[in-house]
């Protein structure tokens, strides 16, 4: 399974907005849908791609998105890699309690950071794509 780098980019945004993304190995083509496991799911728009890939299972690969601990962990490390020990401290502090996401994303939300953390977060997604192509090739 070769992917190219716009290919990888592809997966990692629909991953990151919680779709569930699939990889055709003959075409080369990418399918997605909503988790069905989302209690909002609604499967009557999807039902054409599910099918497809329901029919033709053998011939594609299936890439997940983050767990919540992954995900976590991305917060973390982007809130090391800053030099503002002030934002640094406050953002540990805040993921350190109950509800850590939507409390990361309120401070994110109206800082100085905000696209820092868009582009953290993106590089971060394309190297957990990158490391599924890696398992999958073994």
């Amino acid at each position: 399974m070769t992917l190219n780098k716009k290919q990888i980019i592809e997966i990692a945004e629909l991953l990151d907005s919680g779709m569930i993304c699939f990889y055709h190995r003959p075409t080369g083509t990418i399918d997605s849908h909503p988790d069905p496991n989302d209690p909002y799911f609604d499967p009557q728009p999807w039902q054409d791609i599910i099918d497809k890939i329901e029919n033709d299972w053998d011939n594609y690969e299936r890439f997940e998105k983050m767990e919540s601990f992954e995900s976590y962990r991305v917060m973390e490390n982007f809130a090391y890699s800053l030099s503002d020990e002030s934002f640094k401290d406050r953002i540990l502090n805040a993921i350190s309690k109950r509800k850590p996401f939507q409390n990361f994303k309120n401070l994110i939300d109206y800082s100085d950071y905000r696209q820092n953390w868009f582009d953290f977060k993106n590089k971060a997604y394309i190297d957990f794509v990158k490391r599924q192509v890696e398992i999958k090739e073994k």
